[in-house]
């Protein structure tokens, strides 16, 4: 018999990134480093009227979509983080998958849960065929959950960022569909019930982390 969910996980959910999201992110990059490894466009940190500039085709698009971005919120609403699909061809099948946690909530397993959940959507509601993303080569934590999630190493950027006077590699990954159909159950198995991800506030949703089982 399949184990079923413990109702008494931390429950986080993802939804789609407004523009008042934007404050708050703005605040979270007022670390450099931390901007340095989630958004390549910038090199100092930007006021929130300047980000959603930025971001303003992500935010504001019509169907289909090149760019999905959600925010990450804990059961109280209050977000911990966020995480998109971007750069997506309808006609390649492919796109990038990013995630973003802010410092106090990391390594309690929410951005594999929500990469996890983007990576459902890509392949079994977009009917995307490969998905990709950036890991600095220094950064041990996101090349272990990208492991986790099956990604295979394809190349690198040498001296692709620039951060503190320094130059540093990027790693590309990649994950085909057949790939994650293969491995999203056993990963999922594998994962510690006490922490869950969703779409929506809404526990009893299938699109959940880890996957419902009975």
């Amino acid at each position: 018999m399949n184990p079923q969910r413990d109702t008494n996980a931390r429950h986080f959910y993802l939804k789609p990134l407004a523009a008042n999201d934007v404050e708050r992110i703005a605040v979270w990059y007022e670390d450099i480093k931390d901007l340095a490894q989630i958004e390549s466009r910038l090199s100092v940190p930007l006021n929130t009227r300047s980000l959603e500039k930025l971001w303003q085709n992500d935010l504001e698009h019509s169907e289909p979509g090149t760019d999905y971005l959600y925010s990450i919120r804990d059961e109280q609403g209050d977000p911990v983080g966020h995480t998109g699909l971007q750069e997506i061809s309808y006609a390649n099948g492919n796109g990038v998958v990013f995630v973003y946690i802010k410092k106090d909530m990391r390594r309690h397993g929410i951005a594999l849960r929500a990469t996890a959940l983007l990576l459902d959507l890509a392949y079994f509601q977009l009917r995307l065929h490969r998905i990709t993303t950036y890991v600095h080569a220094d950064n041990t934590a996101s090349a272990g959950l990208v492991k986790r999630l099956g990604f295979t190493g394809e190349g690198r950027m040498r001296e692709g960022y620039f951060y503190d006077g320094e130059y540093g590699d990027v790693d590309i990954v990649g994950l085909l569909s057949s790939e994650w159909a293969a491995s999203r159950e056993p990963l999922s198995e594998a994962l510690d019930k006490g922490v869950d991800v969703a779409f929506g506030r809404d526990r009893e949703n299938r699109w959940i982390w880890p996957l419902r089982h009975g």
